[in-house]
């Protein structure tokens, strides 16, 4: 497993490297990206920066997958297009300020292809000026997508007298570090590298779970939700049937603010304090004894709707109307 994740990380490392990441998860012009590991922009532009009322325009958009999602079914991770800022009562825009892009493939190491591609292109038609005037607009584009991260965290599971050989022999018991997979929220695990208990039924232990918002977009819904699953070795259970240990978020969130068309993500949903970041525990207890020294491994599973914004601009010139 953790091959996979080393390989994964060499290649979008490669990725990453060949274009130019912005902190803030906007973008103005073109030959830039914005958004962190997920779904970039790497392009959104019109076909010309100045124009005259009433002249036509194109505007496009181009992202694409640069992080380890790759949907559901492994079709690729769902994303909708949307022109934020232009007043449809004064431009002409179609087919429509919405486009569904599909689902965009995750890049793969192995074959060493990029994640997939996907394009928008919306036709414009300039407001309306009188002659002399000049008006600068900023055309703003989000793109929302369904994404998921995931962490694995191996533990080992020893006895006192286990423990004891272990360190009269010079050995030690430093577990493999945890493997994240690419996406806009990052998960960082904390747990000791061993549990230790000379009676093993019954010993108890606790997992800390750090989300962070590291794409610089916005994780999207109120109260901003993320899903969480955690599977655990069979030998081990949470206390008291609870992981996490808090209920920070009931029942399924509301997505007023995502167009439909999205998938919503699965899971017991926790709100992200403020959007960037939320800390969460789970206290475990063997209920079984494994015959020997064993590692078992904790899976976290992060499932929400994200959006990246992008920027352009284009000047109208105002005509004499008749």
């Amino acid at each position: 497993m953790a091959g996979i994740f080393d390989r994964k990380s060499k290649f979008l490392l490669l990725l990453c490297v060949l274009a130019i990441v912005t902190s803030s998860g906007c973008v103005t012009g073109t030959n830039q990206t914005t958004g962190g590991p997920g779904i970039v922009v790497e392009k959104f532009e019109t076909s010309q920066t100045l124009i005259e009322s009433g002249e036509p325009v194109s505007l496009q958009l181009e992202v694409r997958n640069m992080g380890d999602y790759n949907g559901e079914m492994g079709l690729g991770a769902p994303v909708i297009a949307e022109i934020m800022s232009l007043d449809p009562t004064e431009w002409v825009v179609t087919p429509s300020t919405i486009i569904d892009l599909g689902t965009l493939s995750a890049p793969d190491p192995e074959s060493q292809t990029r994640g997939g591609l996907g394009k928008a292109t919306w036709n414009l038609v300039a407001p309306m000026l009188d002659r002399g005037q000049r008006k600068t607009y900023e055309i703003r584009g989000r793109v929302y997508y369904q994404y998921e991260t995931k962490a694995i965290k191996p533990i080992w599971f020893v006895t006192a007298n286990e423990l004891e050989a272990i360190v009269k022999a010079g050995e030690s018991l430093a577990a493999e570090p945890t493997t994240v997979t690419a996406g806009p929220l990052s998960v960082n695990v904390r747990a000791g590298n061993f549990v230790k208990q000379t009676e093993w039924r019954n010993a108890r232990f606790q997992l800390e779970i750090e989300i962070h918002n590291a794409g610089g977009g916005r994780i999207m819904g109120d109260k901003y939700p993320v899903a969480i699953q955690v599977e655990w070795p069979p030998w081990v259970a949470p206390v008291e049937g609870n992981c996490p240990s808090e209920t920070l978020l009931i029942g399924t969130p509301i997505y007023d603010d995502v167009p439909p068309g999205l998938p919503v993500p699965s899971g017991t949903f926790i709100q992200v304090w403020d959007g960037q970041s939320t800390d969460l525990t789970c206290d475990f207890e063997v209920i079984d004894v494994p015959s020997s020294r064993t590692q078992g491994n904790f899976e976290i599973k992060l499932g929400y709707i994200y959006s990246v914004d992008a920027t352009t601009q284009i000047t109208v010139k105002g005509m004499e109307q008749f």
